[in-house]
């Protein structure tokens, strides 16, 4: 999965935000360096982690270790740890972060679930056509709007055909949200 990393440093606290495509837009601030070529050095301290997620009540992990549902603000050893959140059964966020002796690291997440729909809508509308979706059937309009639910975000060809006629459309599908694709069939 590609992601793209800005950091910006501001006084003593450095800001990392990452924007995984369509997932999770995060943000870790605190005083204890983030990159990967700093790691956290002191081990067998504490230190803590405030995780906070929209929408909250996402299930956050730490090397494993279940520490419940977001908003969390709890105790942590210190040192790198890869941090799992997970929302509706679905791993959202799988990140490295560090907690350093005596720091709160906060990490604040916007969550967004990796799957879309197509309403597709062909013209003349009382039309009974065929649509596939990257190749597989996924049901016919049955002369009105056929919607196609969870999809995986991303471009998706889509072609649909009434037996005499046919188009091919690449979509980009988006998390969460319906998008819709009008076929002219005449």
């Amino acid at each position: 999965m590609a992601f793209a990393a800005k950091t910006h440093l501001f006084g003593a606290c450095l800001v990392v935000a990452l924007s995984l495509p369509g997932i999770a837009l995060s943000e870790t601030s605190g005083s204890c360096p983030q990159d990967a070529d700093n790691p956290a050095a002191a081990r067998g301290q504490t230190g803590s982690i405030n995780v906070l997620t929209t929408p909250e009540k996402a299930m956050v992990y730490l090397d494993g270790d279940k520490l419940g549902l977001s908003p969390i603000d709890t105790a942590f050893r210190t040192g790198r740890f890869s941090l799992t959140i997970m929302l509706n059964g679905e791993e959202l966020v799988k990140e490295r972060v560090n907690i350093c002796a005596g720091q709160k690291t906060v990490v604040e997440q916007t969550l967004k679930m990796p799957y879309g729909s197509v309403a597709v809508k062909t013209n003349p509308l009382k039309m009974n056509a065929r649509v596939t979706v990257d190749g597989e059937e996924v049901g016919t309009t049955k002369g009105g709007v056929l919607t196609i639910n969870r999809l995986e975000a991303g471009t998706r060809v889509f072609k649909v055909s009434n037996g005499k006629r046919h188009k091919e459309i690449s979509v980009n599908v988006l998390p969460e949200e319906t998008v819709e694709l009008n076929v002219d069939l005449k």
